[in-house]
């Protein structure tokens, strides 16, 4: 959800492009279009600045105004950002065949991760079945503190208490792990493991299995994830034959950085 922008002493600092990017990160809701009013509650900005930022948004092409509704939504434009991201993005273009291999191998779904502020965001997302509609996109994002535990076992303790007392830990379903404490004990687990095993903490039905992928000098770059169906799949079994498959592919993309 959108916030709003924080002072900043920093002269270079456009103010108003910052709020202007607001309105997009609006969009980070679960409704497929917004409102006026809407947008206002969610980004802070009062209505004739969210007014004047909508209108200069469509008129530059990245928001489409139904003229019934006066709702908003995205147009395909915006992709072109997302596009131009990830063919750029080394980490991608070397991850992928490791990737699709891995799936073909383990017959299950597989991911690329990466941290970004307090929330994960897929980079590569390879699905095997159909599970649900979201789960086949890159961009969507997941909260680290439930979502990053693979990556946040390679941080600085310090730096990973951060990052779970500002997150909004808010359960997603009723396995989601909740509280400081008890996360930091499962990141560390994750450090004595060398993976990370989490059963429908965010989506219902599902187990899966991560392991960080670091460069040469021991920093996390992403996390590969191996998705598999719970009721096919117990903890112990994705121990065994997953999880294996998740720290040998993480190591090989890793080997490249």
């Amino acid at each position: 959800m959108a916030q709003k922008t924080k002072k900043r002493n920093d002269a270079l600092f456009v103010a108003s492009l910052g709020r202007g990017m607001l309105i997009l990160e609006a969009f980070h809701s679960r409704q497929k279009s917004l409102g006026l009013t809407e947008i206002s509650e969610i980004t802070g900005l009062n209505r004739s600045a969210v007014q004047r930022f909508l209108h200069t948004w469509e008129q530059l092409g990245y928001l489409a105004k139904d003229q019934t509704s006066k709702r908003f939504t995205l147009t395909p434009r915006v992709m072109a950002l997302g596009y131009d991201f990830l063919k750029g993005n080394r980490l991608v273009e070397i991850a992928t065949p490791f990737l699709l291999e891995a799936r073909k191998h383990t017959g299950n779904s597989i991911y690329l991760g990466t941290l970004d502020g307090l929330d994960l965001i897929y980079l590569i997302r390879l699905p095997q079945r159909f599970l649900l509609f979201e789960s086949t996109l890159p961009g969507r994002r997941i909260p680290a503190f439930c979502g990053a535990r693979a990556i946040l076992a390679h941080m600085d303790d310090k730096d990973v208490l951060e990052i779970m007392e500002r997150s909004d830990q808010q359960p997603f379903t009723p396995h989601t792990v909740i509280g400081t404490e008890a996360n930091m004990e499962l990141v560390q687990r994750a450090r004595d493991k060398g993976y990370c095993v989490s059963a429908q903490e965010f989506l219902a039905g599902e187990i899966a299995v991560s392991a960080a992928v670091t460069d040469t000098h021991g920093t996390p770059l992403a996390a590969v994830y191996i998705s598999a169906k719970h009721s096919e799949w117990t903890e112990e079994r994705v121990e065994q034959e997953l999880a294996p498959v998740a720290l040998e592919v993480a190591g090989l993309i890793g080997s490249q950085f």
